[in-house]
């Protein structure tokens, strides 16, 4: 049953997804930004700080009150193809505030432009230098759909190439197969607002992976093993087409022997967490993961 709040919210996303399906890539990275900034919704307990890492830009989310000198790298969603440190502000800036750590949001490359390896190789880079710049200081990742991809894809890059991995990772409706044969596509598509069908997201997977193999672990990690992988939390909504991409990915990280933990919110759609200070189920889901993160970089 969702709240006032939430259904306000619902009907809110389903109007808007009618205007991006008209509009072209650009358009709709400008009108990610808008809206954005139209809701409003950044934590005011957190500094904004630009900063450029390697080939890189993106900002810092430095919290008042930060209590450790841990870092959460938090990867945004949008389909590998939009989306910036800014439109996912609202939720990096209340996960500093919530895990009173620093966090940095990602400007990794976007597709059709550059399409994969790009994006993985930027957060690979990324999570490189910083070990590299503080030394003992732990770190995890986090991420929303694409993002939430992302953080596991890179995990495993570095744990083929023997690389220090990450502390933890926090994953938000993770996108983790690409080739989209998953039931929930089917059986959620009436009540998901985001994806009433598996157009845009065949057509963004076709994008990103470019001509390599959709079943490639680093592109679709449902397909990967997930041994001596970190501790990971992995929230996802009931009204997802992607809720068996979290839910297989928890069973295969537990069969692995990971410590994993799943949450499924009732009547939730994709990254409600964009919500966050304006709807209870968006803040409590915050709140948790930052909490999670927190024990793990602190």
């Amino acid at each position: 049953m969702q709240s006032q709040q939430s259904s306000y919210y619902y009907q809110m996303v389903k109007d808007q997804l009618v205007l991006w399906n008209g509009m072209n890539v650009e358009q709709r990275r400008n009108s990610y930004e808008e809206v954005a900034l139209k809701r409003d919704n950044f934590s005011k307990e957190v500094e904004v700080e630009p900063v450029q890492l390697g080939q890189v830009s993106g900002e810092w989310l430095i919290p008042h009150r930060m209590t450790s000198d841990g870092i959460i790298i938090h990867l945004h969603g949008g389909a590998f193809a939009v989306g910036n440190a800014l439109t996912y502000r609202a939720i990096g800036s209340h996960l500093a505030e919530h895990a009173k750590c620093k966090v940095l949001m990602l400007n990794y490359r976007l597709c059709p432009e550059h399409p994969f390896p790009a994006a993985l190789m930027d957060v690979v880079n990324t999570f490189k230098l910083l070990k590299e710049q503080h030394g003992q200081q732990k770190i995890a990742l986090s991420g929303d759909s694409a993002g939430g991809n992302l953080a596991i894809t890179a995990t495993l890059y570095l744990q083929q190439h023997q690389l220090p991995i990450p502390d933890a990772l926090g994953l938000m409706s993770p996108w983790t197969d690409l080739t989209m044969t998953n039931t929930t596509h089917q059986t959620k598509a009436l009540i998901d607002p985001y994806f009433p069908n598996s157009e845009r997201l065949i057509a963004f997977a076709k994008i990103y992976a470019h001509d390599k193999d959709l079943k490639d672990p680093l592109i679709s990690p449902q397909y990967a093993s997930f041994k001596n992988f970190p501790p990971v939390m992995t929230h996802v909504g009931e009204f997802e087409a992607l809720l068996d991409d979290a839910e297989k990915f928890h069973q295969k990280a537990i069969a692995d022997g990971v410590s994993s933990q799943l949450e499924i919110y009732p009547s939730m759609w994709h990254v409600w967490q964009h919500f966050v200070g304006l709807m209870p189920e968006a803040t409590q889901s915050i709140q948790t993961m930052g909490q999670f993160l927190a024990l793990h970089v602190h």
